[in-house]
């Protein structure tokens, strides 16, 4: 061979260019760049793929950790309603004890809470709004002269045993007996 073909010239633009070495057909050429073209649109299929599927799954951990909030939010939700009856009921049971309308003593109570959310110092709580609120607690009712007891039905005998005063009180009850109507 000859030095020329050895030798790696350069162009004007001071690259090197390669010495030509093989000469190939058209249609072989045609086929090689056919079957590069093929390889190249199955890559980019096979990336658009992988795109996709990282796609499905970061949407399907964003769906999962959705739940996992809706999930948190939901329990804390119970947790909150659970510690208001159990304060309500605890509130009520010492008010009605106490004599006080649990209504107003569950506006009035600052209920505490344990560790678990129950209600603690409930009893003292009470005791405190209605030292502070004397006039929460209901005055006594005498209960002899507010609430007679039931009278039963009269008869003649009870009649003839009854003073002025009394058949005057119940004359109407005295008149059905003396008509019959009774």
């Amino acid at each position: 061979m000859s030095e020329e073909h050895d030798q790696v010239s350069t162009s004007a633009e001071g690259g090197q260019v390669p010495p030509q070495s093989e000469v190939f057909d058209a249609e072989y050429v045609k086929k090689l760049r056919a079957e590069a073209a093929k390889w190249r649109t199955e890559a980019q299929a096979a990336k658009a793929k992988i795109a996709e599927f990282e796609q499905a799954q970061m949407t399907e951990a964003e769906k999962l950790r959705a739940q996992a909030q809706a999930a948190q939010e939901a329990a804390a939700a119970a947790q909150a309603e659970l510690r208001r009856v159990r304060a309500e009921a605890a509130v009520a049971r010492v008010a009605g004890k106490m004599g006080i309308d649990p209504n107003l003593a569950l506006r009035l109570v600052d209920v505490e809470y344990d560790e678990q959310g129950n209600p603690v110092n409930v009893e003292q709580a009470v005791a405190a709004v209605l030292a502070a609120y004397p006039q929460l607690k209901p005055a006594a009712v005498p209960v002899g002269t507010t609430n007679p007891a039931r009278m039963g039905k009269l008869t003649l005998e009870d009649i003839k045993k009854m003073t002025e005063a009394e058949i005057n009180a119940r004359w109407a009850e005295v008149e059905a007996v003396l008509s019959g109507k009774s």
